[in-house]
């Protein structure tokens, strides 16, 4: 199968700032509409200019994603997805039970269709995560305007969460895919509900949870929405939490996983984990509207706490990643404690934020895309000699690039064979040690942690 190579070899280990400066312009310019129109209430034609402009400056600043490529859970998924047929993702689409495969077709849907559009091929495969990226930019913004924040400040706090670091694999990594399709209809199912449009909202939540079970806390969102700033009809919200809370039940039950890292932890060292690990990402949100005292401000913390549970129980799975949808509901709780300060104030909080988070991304996207070289290195040879020798012969490694783990050296070489079962295995292991004594297999060496060598070697007993 055809691999693209990755270009961050040639532009992103020798970073120049040029594209970096798109940020402090967007800033910039948010910054001087304020002072000149936006208190005077400046016209929609500005309004669009300046969202294009956010939208144009989060993609010059993130081009380099196009630069990355997969890691090994993203091809452990491209040895299955493409595979799959529409009738196996509608069926667990519609199906209130609980899929202990953890299949989630919303998101799987992506993998199926690019990988059948473009193996591997990585490029294409952001595109659509940027564009998903933006659709949530303005999810947020629908919502701060439904909570009554001006367009200049919701524009701001929109551009706050595009461009923030905080979570920047999310958009830059297709496995988080489903953390994007997530936040996507949940934020939907939030605007829908205030809306007072149930049906809409009660699908969008469906849709949510077969994105990323995460989203089996939004009822409580909803919640509380309702009783600060509903009705407080709570009948309406029964269909939410009946569903709720059979596929949070079932998550518990049923969760196959029982001693890795996918079991729920409930208990104070998990907590001990994951509330630092979160709390760093968001720690501008919270102090930025610890003192505004609005039901407003609180039902967009309460969002963002709220749908953090389910992480916080999950100490073996720590990923910046996962604090996308609480980030948005941040960014939601910005926007609406603007409202409560003159534009200088927040003119100050911009430039305080500004080049902090520049610096994170600059120091996220170096490592993603020195990574992403690493990975690229060897899946590209994996590739290159299953092309010259499509014989399903088992592979023993002696080594693999950082955070590249078995089950990714497995999905390349079944890829590399046209998804024949192959096997592979550690050279130090049981398994290893036994195939190379007992037959013909492909040995891998990585070697100086930047290129892979393969050649065959013979069994003792065969020669």
């Amino acid at each position: 199968m055809e691999s693209s190579p990755p270009l961050s070899r040639q532009t992103a280990l020798g970073l120049d700032d040029e594209g970096d400066k798109f940020e402090y312009i967007g800033a910039l310019y948010i910054i001087l509409v304020w002072m000149t129109d936006g208190s005077r209430g400046a016209s929609r034609r500005w309004q669009l200019f300046t969202a294009l402009a956010i939208a144009i400056g989060f993609v010059a600043l993130n081009a380099r994603a196009y630069d990355g490529y997969f890691q090994d859970d993203e091809l452990d998924t491209l040895t299955w997805a493409p595979s799959r047929q529409i009738g196996e993702y509608l069926r667990w689409l519609i199906s209130p039970v609980f899929n202990k495969d953890n299949f989630r077709p919303v998101g799987h849907a992506y993998f199926t269709l690019m990988g059948r559009a473009f193996g591997l091929n990585f490029p294409p495969w952001i595109t659509p995560l940027f564009a998903i990226h933006l659709l949530n930019g303005a999810l947020v913004f629908f919502i701060l305007r439904r909570l009554k924040a001006d367009a200049w400040r919701a524009l701001a706090s929109v551009a706050f969460f595009l461009l923030s670091a905080a979570a920047l694999d999310a958009y830059w990594k297709p496995m988080y895919v489903f953390d994007l399709l997530c936040a996507t209809f949940s934020l939907a199912c939030i605007l829908a509900y205030m809306q007072r449009r149930w049906v809409v909202s009660f699908l969008a939540f469906w849709l949510a949870y077969k994105a990323k079970e995460m989203a089996v806390m939004l009822p409580a969102v909803l919640l509380v929405y309702e009783h600060w700033m509903g009705e407080r009809k709570y009948l309406r919200l029964a269909p939410f939490l009946l569903v709720s809370l059979s596929f949070g039940l079932q998550g518990i039950f049923l969760n196959p996983n029982k001693d890795n890292d996918y079991t729920f932890r409930f208990n104070l060292a998990a907590l001990a984990r994951t509330v630092p690990f979160y709390f760093e990402r968001l720690i501008f949100v919270a102090a930025a509207v610890i003192f505004i005292r609005d039901k407003r401000v609180g039902f967009s913390l309460a969002a963002m706490l709220l749908l953090m549970i389910p992480l916080l129980f999950l100490p073996g799975r720590l990923f910046e990643a996962y604090a996308y949808l609480p980030l948005a509901c941040g960014a939601m709780a910005l926007g609406v404690a603007a409202t409560h300060v003159s534009p200088k104030w927040i003119v100050i909080a911009l430039l305080l934020w500004a080049p902090l988070n520049l610096r994170q991304w600059r120091r996220e996207s170096r490592a993603t895309l020195a990574a992403d070289d690493r990975n690229f290195a060897f899946v590209d040879a994996v590739m290159k000699w299953g092309e010259k020798h499509p014989a399903p012969d088992p592979l023993v490694y002696t080594g693999v690039p950082v955070n590249f783990h078995a089950w990714g050296v497995t999905a390349a070489w079944i890829i590399a064979h046209n998804r024949q079962p192959v096997e592979s295995y550690y050279f130090d292991s049981a398994e290893g040690r036994n195939a190379i004594e007992k037959q013909t297999v492909v040995l891998g060496s990585w070697k100086n942690g930047e290129r892979l060598e393969l050649g065959y070697h013979q069994a003792k007993a065969t020669r």
